[in-house]
């Protein structure tokens, strides 16, 4: 149980900062040497290693939510 909560909290974060990535790309739209959209907007505002590092740190909070519920029970 304490495993699934920390899962879930590891998981809120990750989205929480990716979420903010992408928000603060998006409101900022830029053209990183003939890059636009959302790509152009990610590296002019230097967002893209945040996305990633925060998308990364999700889904790392996803499977050990899903190793804590799914796993082999130890009865």
């Amino acid at each position: 149980m304490k495993k699934m909560i920390l899962g879930v909290l590891i998981t809120v974060i990750g989205l929480v900062f990716s979420a903010f990535s992408f928000i603060y790309a998006e409101m900022n739209p830029w053209n990183w040497n003939g890059i636009d959209g959302l790509l152009g907007s990610f590296l002019g505002t230097r967002m893209l290693i945040p996305f990633l590092m925060g998308a990364c740190v999700m889904i790392i909070g996803l499977i050990i939510c899903f190793k804590e519920v799914y796993g082999k029970s130890k009865d």
